[in-house]
């Protein structure tokens, strides 16, 4: 299986032992507060949610995947309703169970909730995962090496790094970059 690690961290500014030097936004929760000099807007933290979501749904259609099955799912119980102001939110976050099997059209807004640390989660299928992490750290394995959607998921600012999941290492341990 192949497997990335996805964000919007400049691989550039990562020390030798991989942290993350830069003085960087980490979550939904930074919009309104400085960041690099520059305020944290609503559109421009909307702007990296979507190619996040866009990133799955890509890889997704490169696998020919329609539908993923949530596991371990946690709900944040620090969530209120005020937190949720879109009502498709809303219905996702209450209708959301362990083992509920999302489609396309669902993977969105489970991967919004999940970005927005709302919940917790990871998402699977017999050739895909996906795994949300802290700070705004996305993992994904994939059976499909997929060259020309990591290509067009580079372009949308994102950047993509060979690597397993810290989440489960097990299911990416044939990933190399000769692969």
């Amino acid at each position: 299986m192949h497997c990335w690690r996805i964000t919007k961290y400049d691989p550039q500014y990562r020390d030798e032992n991989g942290f993350y030097m830069k003085d960087d936004w980490t979550s939904i929760n930074d919009v309104g507060k400085d960041s690099n000099g520059a305020v944290l807007t609503f559109d421009a933290y909307l702007r990296y949610e979507n190619a996040y979501v866009d990133a799955i749904i890509q890889i997704m259609k490169a696998n020919s995947i329609e539908s993923l099955q949530v596991e371990e799912l946690e709900k944040n119980s620090c969530v209120r309703y005020d937190d949720l102001p879109d009502l498709e939110l809303k219905h996702c976050y209450n209708s959301l169970r362990e083992n509920l099997l999302l489609s396309t059209q669902d993977i969105p807004l489970v991967s919004r909730l999940a970005l927005r640390s709302i919940i917790w989660c990871k998402l699977y299928g017999k050739q895909m995962f996906v795994h949300f992490g802290y700070d705004y750290y996305m993992y994904i394995g994939s059976n499909n090496k997929a060259e020309s959607v990591i290509s067009a998921i580079e372009n949308t600012g994102l950047f993509i790094e060979e690597m397993p999941s810290p989440y489960n290492i097990q299911q990416c341990t044939t990933a190399t970059k000769e692969s």
